[in-house]
């Protein structure tokens, strides 16, 4: 690294606030010497050792430090030396750097409590942002209790579905009632609210609970064989069928089958699942054999149906009957009210999962994921938490944390923005190419009257890429005027 000179912006007096200690610890002594320099004028009380030996010495009088560790010492090992600082309790925060970045070492010293992880030659500027983070730290695990909210162990939930809005509370009700019966439900949302838990609780709530809970995902599977998947076949009915196979519906017995994303189905097999739910009985592909249905049938869509059936993309009969009870979903920001309950949850959650002991969330971190718009849902929510709580240092999460892993994860839009039609005019503006994909996907939909295999053909893409571009641009069949209608 040599010795350096630091940016002018950079060369600032200490501020008047308390900052802990920095103890540096390399045997490279222009290194320590320079960092040691550039935190003094941070205002950091900075002391600097270049063994480990010395370095232990001088955290013995420390009872609270930033340690800033190399990880290769001429007496010591600094993962082996790392597990030793982490004996002395929660009053240290490690940034390890090294030279020789493998991700052996990497891993270990994640194990092992470390705070961040820097790779020589040191950037001034990442190594600030790390002590700064450290200060954070130490901020946090010092600040009043009233200003964080304890995280309940998992089982004071009692339930995965969680809800307090008046909206879920109708959903409550409403799988109440269907779950005594055998009735066919549909369930709508945007993708992400939960639609496969809802049919989940249904089931769990049903006499026929010990029965099993087949679920199908009728856009991940190819037309071809998705009527084999929901059928069965007999052996030889196709090339590669070697053998006779059950399908979801035989196997689901007395249970029940949940049919999710249903209206990406091919209309020709709509024709054989609306037989089954007309008559409770159907035929393997390439058999005879006429085989009783028994089990309860749930759907789900994120799709407008009425809409595709109005398009010519979804059958009418079969449509009427699937919703004989229909169950919406409400989004995120339509109950913007249960994203702390459901915040507490996930973070229990993914203490159990991984093996964390996040103790605390703030307040604000709270009302800073309520303000959020999450477009993606439930599952969006979810997510972020999981990444918080996995990535953080200490037992308490705050906004800046979240503020983090939503920005590393790029999905800052969804903060709520100004609406679509206060945006200044931008007819000549050029067009950025995700502006151009989407324009392209919306033509090759509308041309081939939302027909996915004729439209991949068109643009060159495979089926599951096109469903993750429909997805992200959320491009729906009312966007389109198709034949003039």
């Amino acid at each position: 690294m040599g010795t350096q000179t630091l940016p002018q912006e950079q060369q600032v007096e200490a501020v008047a606030i308390h900052k802990e200690p920095v103890i540096i610890i390399d045997d490279d002594k222009s290194i320590a010497k320079t960092l040691k320099l550039h935190f003094e004028r941070l205002g950091y009380d900075v002391e600097t050792a270049n063994t480990a030996y010395d370095g232990l010495a001088l955290l013995a009088g420390a009872p609270v430090a930033i340690v800033i560790l190399d990880i290769r010492l001429p007496d010591a090992n600094g993962v082996e030396l790392l597990k030793d600082i982490r004996k002395s309790g929660e009053n240290y925060y490690t940034i390890i750097i090294t030279a020789f970045p493998d991700m052996d070492s990497t891993v270990k010293a994640v194990q092992n409590g470390v705070g961040d992880y820097i790779h020589k030659p040191i950037d001034i500027e990442e190594i600030t942002a790390a002590v700064e983070k450290a200060e954070e730290f130490f901020q946090c695990r010092d600040a009043e209790e009233s200003a964080f909210i304890p995280v309940p162990s998992l089982s004071a939930f009692g339930t995965h579905f969680i809800g307090k809005s008046k909206a879920m509370k109708e959903v409550f009700k409403v799988v109440g009632h269907v779950s005594m019966s055998k009735a066919i439900a549909h369930i709508t949302g945007e993708s992400g609210t939960g639609k496969e838990l809802v049919a989940r609780a249904i089931h769990q709530n049903s006499p026929e609970r010990n029965e099993p809970f087949i679920s199908v995902n009728c856009s991940a599977i190819v037309d071809t064989l998705l009527e084999s998947e929901l059928f069965g076949h007999e052996k030889g009915a196709f090339t590669g069928a070697i053998s006779q196979k059950e399908g979801k519906f035989s196997l689901a017995r007395h249970g029940t089958i949940f049919l999710d994303e249903i209206g990406e189905m091919d209309i020709n097999l709509q024709a054989k699942l609306l037989r089954v739910l007309q008559e409770r009985e159907f035929e393997r592909v390439g058999g005879n054999e006429k085989l009783k249905c028994h089990c309860r049938i749930i759907s789900a869509t994120n799709r407008d149906l009425e809409e595709l059936v109005r398009l010519g993309g979804f059958r009418k009969d079969l449509y009427y009957r699937l919703k004989v009870i229909q169950i919406h979903l409400p989004s995120l920001r339509e109950r913007r009210e249960d994203i702390p309950f459901l915040a507490q949850y996930f973070v229990a959650k993914a203490n159990r999962d991984a093996n964390q002991n996040i103790r605390y969330v703030s307040r604000e971190a709270l009302e800073y994921l309520t303000r959020l718009t999450w477009t993606g849902n439930v599952r969006q929510l979810e997510n972020v938490i999981t990444h918080a709580v996995i990535m953080n240092a200490g037992d308490r999460l705050t906004e800046k944390t979240f503020m983090s892993v939503i920005r590393r994860e790029d999905m800052e839009r969804t903060l709520d923005d100004p609406s679509p039609q206060s945006a200044p005019p931008r007819e000549y503006a050029p067009k950025s190419l995700a502006e151009m994909e989407h324009e392209q996907i919306q033509q090759a939909l509308a041309y081939t009257n939302w027909h996915k295999g004729r439209a991949c053909e068109i643009l060159g893409i495979t089926r599951p890429r096109l469903e993750r571009k429909i997805r992200k641009f959320g491009i729906k069949p009312s966007h389109y005027y198709v034949d003039g209608h």
